[in-house]
């Protein structure tokens, strides 16, 4: 598509309510993602009594589909983009996935873990199945709301700050929250409804949103057509490359979230802390997102992404050192009176830092591909794109507590139906700070050596 053409078709500027309104969805959207990745471990292991890698499996087996799925809806928004728009898809998503998050956290009392495992594989695919159905047009729209690239990078700056909202509520509350309406399954139950109901309130407002904003128009906007899509994938090397690197990246964070709650529960020993950690870890995503918005002036997205994985990685490490006696070291060795608190407080912060400036300039950067192929060839697939970004993202998410389960297994973690924290040998609490400190740490770096040789020439 011509640049010309495109800028007299849509204005580069977007009103600051429709940026909300979009970004509000991410509330929701968040939620659906963080907190089956983070509580899903806990509630198989310690409440349906599921074998650790039992655990894994079932969260691993509904991802290989979105493998498929994701694009599928993707092509399928492409194709309708112009006779429906994207909003219907957005309206389905945002109910259903409301409606299937209870249902994941609604298991039967079956005797066996191979029927609790089976119930949770069903209904964690149905429930991924309804969020392909948001999650990928809501990620399609952000190429089509401008042209511009600096005003994409503000929309989904935007988003991020509200991304950060769902960190704290899910991965930061989830857990307290199922721990206040009540022990073992009837809190976890309850919990489940309130947060579906969260997830589909905020991801309906997006749809309100999205059905009124005019998108950048393409010349001709058509789905999936078999092997010339795949094609176009493959030709767009700087997607190529940054959905490669993304997908390296997200699998070692998909590995700390997998044991996140299992850290604070063996580790430190206090799973009230976690709220403490993605509190701050929201409240620098507030801070950060304007900052890297403005350090995009000055340094390209491709270094700002590399600066969010190094940091990620260090604090990641940095976690191994995490507990009381890491305050008793710095108080004698430097004379500085810091507590746990503070030092919680401060890894929280800094960890979502890093963390969402990569993810602002991934996402950026997505938006940067797509167009690239939009001007290139004319066509719309922006669905196609988000599709495939989508379903990596969400296997990547799965790849890790795949992963964690094995490795936990394989290192003597014992799981249980008490609810309760199962005392565990050195061997597997050593396995645990592992998968939670250092495998990620070196995952994520490894994501480097393929995003050093992205082209920003977009």
């Amino acid at each position: 598509m011509d640049d010309q053409t495109a800028t007299t078709a849509a204005p580069h500027r977007v009103s600051v309510p429709a940026k909300v309104g979009y970004g509000f969805g991410a509330i929701g959207g968040q939620i659906f993602r963080d907190t089956p990745a983070l509580i899903l471990p806990i509630y198989m292991i310690t409440v349906l009594g599921i074998p650790a890698w039992m655990a894994g499996l079932a969260i691993l087996i509904p991802k290989a589909w979105i493998i498929f799925c994701d694009p599928l809806v993707g092509a399928w928004s492409d194709r309708r983009s112009r006779s429906w728009g994207r909003a219907p898809f957005l309206l389905a998503g945002g109910i259903l996935s409301g409606f299937t998050f209870v249902l994941m956290f609604s298991a039967p009392d079956f005797e066996s873990p191979w029927a609790s495992a089976i119930y949770m594989t069903f209904s964690f695919a149905l429930a991924s199945t309804a969020y392909s159905l948001f999650s990928v047009p809501y990620l399609s729209v952000a190429a089509e709301m401008s042209d511009d690239p600096a005003e994409r990078t503000r929309i989904l700056a935007i988003r991020v700050m509200f991304l950060a909202v769902g960190v704290a509520v899910g991965a930061g509350y989830a857990l307290p929250v199922a721990q206040y309406f009540g022990a073992g399954w009837t809190g976890f139950n309850r919990m489940g409804t309130l947060y579906g109901a969260v997830c589909m309130v905020a991801m309906l407002v997006t749809f309100f949103t999205v059905r009124r904003t005019k998108m950048v128009p393409s010349d001709e906007p058509r789905g999936a057509s078999g092997k010339e899509d795949l094609r176009a994938l493959w030709a767009n090397k700087p997607f190529v490359t940054l959905a490669t690197a993304y997908f390296i990246a997200l699998t070692a964070q998909g590995m700390t979230y997998t044991v996140f709650g299992l850290f604070f529960v063996y580790v430190m020993k206090d799973p009230s802390q976690l709220a403490l950690v993605n509190i701050f870890a929201a409240l620098s995503v507030l801070v950060g997102q304007p900052v890297t918005v403005w350090l995009n002036r000055y340094l390209s997205k491709k270094t700002l992404f590399a600066v969010g994985i190094i940091g990620w990685a260090a604090l990641c490490v940095s976690w191994a050192f995490a507990g009381p006696q890491e305050a008793a070291w710095i108080n004698a060795h430097t004379g500085i009176p810091v507590s746990e608190t503070v030092l919680l407080a401060l890894r929280g912060f800094l960890w979502g830092m890093f963390n969402s400036v990569y993810l602002l300039m991934a996402l950026s950067l997505l938006t940067d591909t797509i167009a690239y192929d939009r001007d290139q060839s004319g066509i719309s697939r922006s669905g196609l794109f988000s599709g495939v970004f989508s379903a990596l993202e969400k296997v990547a998410f799965a790849l890790g507590p795949a992963v964690c389960g094995l490795l936990l297994s394989a290192g003597g973690f014992i799981g249980t139906k008490s609810g309760d924290a199962t005392p565990q040998s050195a061997a597997a609490i050593t396995t645990l700070i592992l998968c939670f400190c250092i495998y990620p740490a070196v995952i994520k770096l490894a994501s480097l050596l393929i995003f050093w040789h992205y082209k920003e020439r977009l």
